[in-house]
């Protein structure tokens, strides 16, 4: 591990050198849908997988193979839900309550990829944060609306990790100015190898007489996502 965060933070300073960009330089924005694996003392405490979104934003700097860029996703990985009296004078009327155990993941990264080709492979060196928090909502029984939600606890640990992917040129379009808009497919990975922090498990929240309970876990916090969506570059 230690080998591997030398060489995420040498990539993320070699490929940052270049920062000031140049008008006309290719930008990127990608959005996918995630799948979360916890890895090692992380999954032996949660023990399920997640579901959730992931969105990038990248610059190429000049006419090199080098991005730099932000990555922000969000996974759930346990969630509760139970009915209860809305008020105890009003009986007859019931809400949903929902408690969501959640990861934010927040990171600069730099990609190397080359700028040509219908299928482009691409390497990604990241550094930023884990952020989890268990968050409770009431929501109406009919719509699911949000009547009101508290976030009961979080924590945040630092992270950094590799990943890569392959984009599918898929097509071609232009925007009003007449500048080429290209559409790709893609299908990524990453590792992400987190520091320790304390969070809530599905099920780690009770309720005991009017009282609020938490089983509260420690751990590393590394994460394996998996995720299929789309980039288009302008």
């Amino acid at each position: 591990m230690r080998y591997m965060k030398k060489t995420i933070l040498f990539l993320l300073l070699f490929g940052g050198s270049g920062v000031p960009l140049a008008a006309g330089q290719n930008f990127d924005f990608g959005l996918s849908v995630d799948g979360g694996f916890p890895q090692g003392n992380f999954k032996r405490n949660v023990e399920s997988n997640g579901l959730g979104l992931e969105a990038f934003a990248a610059y190429r700097i000049h006419s090199s193979p080098v991005k730099v860029g932000i990555n922000l996703g969000f996974v759930t990985y346990g969630n509760d839900t139970r009915k209860e009296i809305f008020n105890p004078n009003i009986p007859e009327v019931r809400v949903g309550v929902r408690t969501n155990n959640n990861i934010f993941t927040g990171h600069l990264f730099t990609r190397f990829e080359s700028a040509e080709g219908i299928v482009r492979p691409y390497f990604d060196a990241l550094a930023g944060l884990n952020y989890l928090f268990t968050e409770s909502r009431v929501e109406d029984d009919d719509w699911g609306e949000t009547i009101a939600s508290t976030t009961n606890f979080d924590d945040t640990a630092f992270s950094y990790g590799l990943g890569g992917g392959v984009k599918f040129k898929v097509a071609e379009s232009y925007d009003q100015f007449g500048k080429p808009l290209k559409w790709f497919i893609d299908v990524r990975a990453k590792y992400l190898v987190g520091g320790e922090a304390e969070y809530l498990k599905e099920g780690a929240l009770r309720n005991e007489n009017g009282r609020l309970v938490y089983d509260t876990s420690r751990s590393s916090t590394d994460l394996l996502t998996v995720g299929l969506g789309f980039v288009v570059s302008f």
